[in-house]
């Protein structure tokens, strides 16, 4: 009797040892979400990896692919999904042999803008191994071989003569960690009030059904960007440049908005300049001419993007040379 008296108090602890382990393997992993994402200490990368884990099981295919890009980078199709957090504004400065880097302002405001606006694309990891190798409060991003192509296109003496690149700020970068961390937050925050809870690491039909009725992406559309299914940004041109061919150049030119007086004037640039060896050197007058349009695309007078200007012009007369 003695030893079936002593062995109640060792049941009831056991039992309570179950009810308490139970307990604790069903925690909400949408709850744990928001805990970690509320903690500016905790690992951000281990924070996505959970949240790719929450919206697979959801089958919630634009966070998912949200979480994978952020985990991986914005490479291939990701980019055209870029979200706004990471489109970021830098300085221009140059690389003088003996002041070093020198702040240079010296552009059309629009040119400007639109040169020193950044697409970060690396990975979450990537940028914050970047911040943590940095010695100073700013960051370097170079420019694209096709920004280095205008560039050096205009008629500015410095930018043919110095590296030109951009920095920015390691708050801006910080910053965009931060939203990352918020965007997670805030989704966690939404699961929570539709009652998708979650119970240990697996959802019930009842709350995936849930997820479907009521996940709205025009809710995140303003910091996910584009993330519908098959979006992309694309753009085609049916017409096509000929090597040596000028009629089907300009026929390509004209659909994009350049006027007859500078088809003619390019022309004439062309039957006066020698045959170039590359893209990157063109003769004088075609230059000139290439970078007029390009300094009209700043100033709004051609309407098209400046750095689609370059791209666009770039390729066209390439084809029609025959070097690319």
């Amino acid at each position: 009797m003695d030893s079936l008296v002593s062995f109640q108090p060792r049941k009831a602890a056991c039992e309570d040892h179950h009810r308490t382990s139970n307990s604790f393997m069903a925690k909400s992993i949408v709850l744990e979400l928001q805990e970690l994402a509320s903690d500016g200490d905790h690992d951000i990368n281990d924070l996505l990896r959970k949240t790719l884990m929450v919206a697979t099981k959801l089958e919630v295919k634009e966070f998912r692919a949200w979480a994978s890009a952020e985990l991986h980078g914005y490479t291939g199709e990701a980019r055209q999904t870029l979200p706004p957090y990471r489109q970021i504004r830098g300085e221009m400065s140059l690389y003088h042999p003996s002041l070093g880097t020198v702040a240079f302002r010296a552009l059309p405001q629009q040119l400007y803008k639109e040169l020193v606006l950044i697409n970060v694309t690396e990975s979450v990891a990537s940028l914050v191994h970047l911040l943590d190798r940095e010695q100073t409060d700013s960051v370097c991003y170079d420019f694209s071989p096709e920004q280095e192509r205008i560039l050096k296109s205009l008629p500015v003496e410095s930018l043919k003569r110095y590296r030109a690149t951009r920095t920015v700020s390691k708050n801006r970068i910080m910053a965009l960690l931060d939203a990352v961390r918020t965007t997670i937050l805030e989704w966690a925050l939404t699961l929570e009030k539709d009652g998708i809870m979650g119970e240990g690491l697996s959802f019930s039909a009842k709350e995936k059904r849930a997820v479907m009725q009521n996940f709205n992406i025009n809710n995140f559309q303003g910091v996910l960007g584009n993330v519908e299914a098959g979006a992309s940004v694309t753009q085609t041109n049916t017409q096509q440049v000929m090597a040596a061919d000028f009629p089907s150049l300009v026929q390509h030119l004209a659909s994009r908005g350049v006027s007859e007086v500078d088809l003619c004037e390019l022309q004439l640039a062309v039957q006066e300049d020698p045959q170039p060896r590359s893209i990157d050197h063109l003769g004088p007058k075609v230059s000139a001419w290439m970078s007029n349009m390009l300094m009209k695309a700043a100033s709004g007078t051609w309407n098209i993007g400046i750095a689609a200007a370059g791209g666009f012009l770039a390729e066209a007369l390439g084809k029609y040379y025959g070097i690319v």
